[in-house]
């Protein structure tokens, strides 16, 4: 019985360790791939899946109205003769993004200005999120980027107006859980869900009370 009892302890113990280290072992600033990597301009999100499905593109990430991947010769000979033009070569570390996690001090507003996005912020640190080049010029100004581990959106709780402003707060990325009309006479929706410090400003950006229901989810 002692014997079954310290296997399971030792485990958790290693857990421990193990999730101790990561959280101190630094950010490797790479990209996923060394394959050239490449934009398209387009005119709609839906092509993302088309070009995916039909040419077998390895798509990194789309934003706005341009797609960036990795493709081959033949790859971008078959999107020319389909109309898009010819795709432009692009630095792959303007193009890859990474989590990271800064200990300690920070100044909010230089990692904004440096091109990195404030994703939380916790007691003892801040996770950050941006293009590896953006990250290698907050290292250069003396940040120590770190693997930042798991972490946790927040459950919110929010009233917005109309439902066009539901959608906009989707459209931040936040994880809906419910949205229910608000009863209690002053009109509007009630959205209730999870979300992150960033989510979080933008949606006091656009002038909606939020409440933070639980820090952690």
């Amino acid at each position: 019985m002692k014997q079954l009892f310290l296997q399971p302890f030792f485990l958790c113990l290693l857990a421990v360790f193990t999730a101790s280290c990561q959280s101190k072992k630094e950010l490797a600033l790479t990209p996923a791939s060394e394959q050239q990597v490449y934009a398209l301009r387009i005119e709609d999100a839906t092509e993302v899946d088309l070009l995916r499905q039909q040419i077998k593109l390895d798509i990194i990430r789309a934003q706005r109205d341009t797609v960036f991947f990795h493709a081959g010769d033949e790859q971008l000979k078959r999107l020319e003769g389909m109309g898009y033009g010819r795709a432009e070569p692009r630095n792959a570390e303007d193009v890859y993004e990474l989590f990271g996690k800064i200990q300690g001090k920070y100044n909010e507003q230089e990692i904004i200005r440096n091109g990195v996005s404030v994703v939380n912020r916790e007691k003892d640190h801040v996770i950050v999120y941006g293009p590896i080049s953006r990250l290698k010029a907050l290292k250069g100004r003396g940040y120590k980027l770190l693997v930042p581990g798991d972490f946790r959106p927040r459950e919110i709780r929010t009233t917005v107006n109309t439902q066009p402003d539901v959608q906009r707060v989707y459209n931040l990325g936040v994880d809906i859980f419910t949205v229910e009309k608000d009863s209690s006479g002053k009109g509007g929706y009630i959205i209730r869900g999870s979300a992150y410090d960033r989510q979080i400003d933008s949606i006091r950006k656009m002038n909606f009370p939020i409440t933070i229901v639980r820090p952690h989810i």
